[in-house]
């Protein structure tokens, strides 16, 4: 165990909470799906059960987080600004980030988007693991519950509704920061 794994649990510890799950073995880069995301707090006790697990990872994050003075904390903290970068397609770069790197990586998103209450959460998760062709992992924060970890992954990813409905279980019971900011997603209608 690193000293950052053990420095990670050793703070979780002492706030109270507990690490469920493990990075699965033999799964070496993947889009992490992280929820709830109902206010910063998510984001900083998600960073930690992160490290406690040894999970190698970027968050990806709005470029709106990257303006004087938060962006040099932002990239400290391990957040690549993705979406909104003129002229740069945010699936395409995160399937980069994923095939350029020869270590391990997990790219860590927040599908619902921002704090706001939604079932509608974006899939664009989906297709940047399609495209580098990497499962996705089920990661999570409960403040209700002071648990983080790993609830599992998921290689088929070719019906969405199949992986929304997945990612409905696997998220229920699940208490957010500011538990009525969080909704669990709910597949689009077909046309």
């Amino acid at each position: 165990m690193t000293f950052k794994m053990k420095f990670c649990r050793f703070c979780l510890k002492l706030a109270g909470w507990k690490i469920e799950g493990e990075m699965p073995e033999g799964i070496h880069k993947s889009v992490m799906v992280v929820a709830p995301h109902t206010s910063y707090w998510d984001a900083f006790a998600g960073k930690f059960v992160l490290g406690a697990l040894g999970a190698r990872h970027k968050m990806l994050g709005k470029k709106e987080l990257f303006t004087f003075p938060l962006g040099p904390f932002m990239r400290m903290f391990g957040i690549v600004p993705i979406r909104g970068i003129k002229g740069v397609n945010s699936i395409t770069m995160a399937v980069g980030l994923l095939n350029e790197t020869k270590e391990d990586l997990h790219l860590v998103i927040c599908p619902e988007g921002g704090f706001a209450p939604t079932t509608n959460w974006g899939m664009g998760f989906l297709a940047m693991a399609r495209r580098a062709g990497v499962p996705v992992l089920w990661g999570y924060v409960d403040f209700g519950h002071k648990k983080g970890g790993i609830k599992g992954y998921i290689t088929d990813l070719e019906d969405e509704t199949t992986v929304v409905e997945t990612m409905a279980k696997v998220y229920d019971g699940v208490i957010g920061k500011y538990p009525d900011r969080f909704l669990l997603p709910v597949p689009r209608t077909r046309k």
